[in-house]
């Protein structure tokens, strides 16, 4: 709805009611020259219901005039509308004055047309209530006041001030109580366009107590507003807004929740907000603000063409903002954010600030902020997120994140359900993760993300899962591949992670008791971890290298070489396997496979592994000796070894299990690590099927059935 027509009606009635007071002031004048008080009232009457065609009638209780002080007072001044008006130009309003004081009139330089020099004016127990705005424009526009008769004030007060605007029963802004002081008003041309005044006054002082208001359905109440530009501040104390009642809103229209102890502004430039539609302070605080907010289905403007219509520009030095609290609503994700500080320095709001380029993230120059803990939620409702302490700084380009964890409220049976497929259930610990040479400026201008180095502290990695149920028809998203399908760029120097841990756990369809594998003491480097076609190349791809041991006791080295954004998926990954027993195994192997390792050691295991969006291929080189396997039968809740079995297992050790590698005579076989690829699996997936295929053929197991045994079809309902 368009509100350019009411504005200019307001302002019209604005310059009206200017010249209806300076009208009232010179006949004032007049009559204290004169003392004709009965005649002055009469006359005061007359020319409201001339000017106004009609509109309003004016009703004066009692005027009186001093010649020595050069006074005029007016008690019980009403006006009010007439029933039936002539015309429809003025706003609708009724105004109630308890009292009027006039003083210290200048009386000769009004008989020689000069500015009129005042000593003060007081006006006292003013209510008005603006039920309507005009519908038509004034014909014939009153010029302003100051042109009319210039005026200088040494003195203004408003006291006991108050009124209503809107419909009577439910009025659109009310105001108690307000209590308004000026000095030095200079009402002539000179004075209005004075550029180191406002509105004409060298000073103001103003107090608004307990103001209430409507928009866009919300209601907005404050306890104090106060404003000086002596003091060159602006408060407001105990601001609420309460969003509407459910039902009563626009579908799909923003919503606000808002408690907000005080904001003071210091270092207010008033006057140049009038002169030049500029809205400059040096300084805003914010403490405690309490924020629940639902963005709008549809994407609001810019934060500069809001505010347009309050100023063309807005400078603020410094914005801090002091124990906040945030929350998004009506969003899957929830997130939440508590005990927020922050400080941005040179904030600037127009169309230049909010542009891209100019060196600006959020129209400041540089952000500080720390909060306490924040929370959402990821695949709602199943994953739960937290993070105990976050900090950032603009300037030094870091990020630091304490505490983070991701727990899942569904078991993995449940998960499987769920989705209608099987899907493993994460569950993520980390001390910490620190981002340096964080490009701040590109995120804010491209939303593309470049971090120099990020640094993560004791991760722990859960992975449980349920081989119950079909795979999905989705692609992984955890491949190297799906890099290619983000639509921000991602773009990270180097990635560290210190002593990490992975915990996995699987329930295998064969049996119901779960399988465990840990991978410990974990540190990885990757470098040019990126999915920017400029960077991201063939000759420049991403590497990586990594240390640690399978379950705390086989020390691993791992290298990677992967172009991520080569079409085929191809990458390389090699490394080798220290001293341990193959025992280590038994905790996984046994529970899902019903295989176990009944002897064996494994000196070293060297491997080098191909992949691309087809295959899984390459060699293993494992060195062991004295290899026992046993196989089991579940039944009755037990591990068996029936009769077939144990003659299974004899055939097994005694014709196809290689024991040792090299064999006595020196004999050394290399196994051949073969599996297809599936898309719909993780690489790590591919990485483990590769590993299996590989170490068992190098065990003596037939290629085609170690390529099956490590990559099982087998499917069985979901649980």
């Amino acid at each position: 709805m368009s509100t350019s027509a009411p504005t200019s009606s307001w302002k019209t009635w604005l310059l009206r009611a200017g010249a209806a007071l300076g009208v009232l002031l010179v006949l004032a004048i007049v009559a204290v020259w004169l003392g004709l008080d009965p005649w002055l009232r009469r006359t005061l009457e007359k020319q409201v219901a001339k000017k106004t065609h009609g509109q309003y009638q004016l009703a004066i209780g009692s005027l009186s005039t001093d010649l020595g002080p050069r006074a005029l007072h007016l008690r019980r001044v009403a006006l009010r509308p007439t029933a039936r008006p002539l015309a429809d130009t003025l706003p609708r309003l009724t105004l109630y004055l308890g009292r009027l004081d006039l003083r210290g009139v200048g009386l000769l330089a009004l008989l020689r047309g000069h500015t009129v020099p005042l000593d003060s004016l007081v006006l006292d127990s003013l209510r008005v209530q603006v039920l309507a705005l005009a519908k038509k424009p004034a014909p014939h526009p009153t010029p302003p006041l100051y042109e009319q008769q210039p005026l200088r004030l040494g003195y203004l007060a408003l006291r006991h001030l108050g009124g209503t605007f809107g419909p009577k029963a439910e009025p659109t802004i009310q105001v108690t109580q307000a209590e308004v002081l000026a000095r030095d008003l200079l009402f002539t041309k000179a004075g209005m366009a004075d550029t180191q005044r406002l509105g004409g006054a060298a000073a103001w002082q103003a107090v608004v107590r307990y103001p209430q208001g409507r928009l866009g359905g919300h209601v907005l109440t404050l306890a104090t507003a106060t404003f000086s530009t002596q003091q060159r501040a602006f408060t407001l104390d105990s601001l609420s807004i309460e969003p509407p009642a459910p039902g009563q809103s626009k579908p799909g229209a923003q919503q606000v929740a808002l408690l907000l102890p005080q904001l003071r502004v210091r270092g207010l430039q008033a006057a140049a907000w009038q002169h030049q539609h500029r809205l400059r302070a040096d300084s805003a605080l914010v403490q405690q603000p309490r924020l629940a907010f639902r963005p709008p289905a549809q994407a609001p403007p810019p934060l500069w063409q809001l505010v347009a219509p309050l100023a063309r520009r807005i400078d603020l030095g410094r914005l801090v903002i002091e124990d906040g609290f945030l929350a998004f609503t009506g969003l899957r994700h929830q997130p939440v954010m508590r005990h927020f500080f922050a400080t941005g320095r040179t904030i600037r709001v127009d169309s230049l600030g909010g542009q891209a380029n100019q060196g600006r993230i959020l129209y400041a120059r540089s952000w500080q902020a720390h909060s306490g803990r924040l929370t959402a939620v990821f695949q709602p409702p199943a994953y739960p997120t937290s993070i105990e302490r976050a900090a950032l700084d603009t300037r030094a380009r870091t990020i630091r994140l304490t505490g983070l964890a991701l727990d899942p409220i569904f078991s993995p049976a449940q998960l499987n359900r769920r989705a209608g497929y099987q899907s493993t259930q994460l569950r993520v610990r980390m001390a910490e993760l620190r981002a340096q040479g964080f490009d701040f400026n590109l995120l804010s201008d491209h939303s593309h993300v470049r971090v120099a180095r990020i640094s993560l502290e004791k991760p722990w990695l859960g992975l449980n899962s349920d081989g119950r149920g079909p795979m999905g028809k989705n692609q992984s998203v955890l491949t190297p591949e799906a890099m290619r399908k983000l639509r921000l760029h991602l773009e990270v120097g180097r990635l560290d992670v210190h002593n990490g841990t992975i915990a996995a756990r699987y329930r295998s369809p064969e049996t119901p008791r779960v399988g465990t594998m840990s991978f410990n003491r974990l540190n990885i480097t990757l470098r040019h971890l990126s999915n920017n076609p400029r960077t991201q190349t063939l000759a420049n791809p991403l590497t990586g290298e990594a240390t640690g041991y399978v379950q705390n006791r086989c020390y691993v080295v791992l290298h990677l070489h992967a172009p991520m954004l080569d079409p085929q998926g191809r990458h390389h990954l090699w490394g080798s396997f220290g001293a341990a027993p193959f025992s280590i195994l038994n905790p996984m192997t046994l529970p899902t496979k019903l295989i176990e390792f009944k002897s064996g050691t494994v000196q070293r295991i060297n491997f080098d592994l191909h992949v691309d969006r087809q295959r899984v291929a390459g060699t293993m080189r494992a060195n062991y000796s004295d290899l026992k396997i046993a196989m089991y039968k579940y039944k009755d809740g037990e591990l068996k070894k029936p009769l077939f079995k144990r003659f299974l297992n004899g055939l097994l050790n005694g014709l196809v299990i290689r024991d040792n590698n090299p064999r006595p005579s020196g004999r050394f076989v290399t196994g051949e690590m073969s599996a297809r690829r599936e898309l719909r699996s993780s690489v790590f997936t591919a990485w483990r099927q590769g590993l299996i295929s590989g170490g068992l053929h190098s065990v003596g197991v037939p290629q085609k059935i170690a390529q099956k045994l490590s990559q099982s079809t087998e499917t069985v309902p979901l649980p």
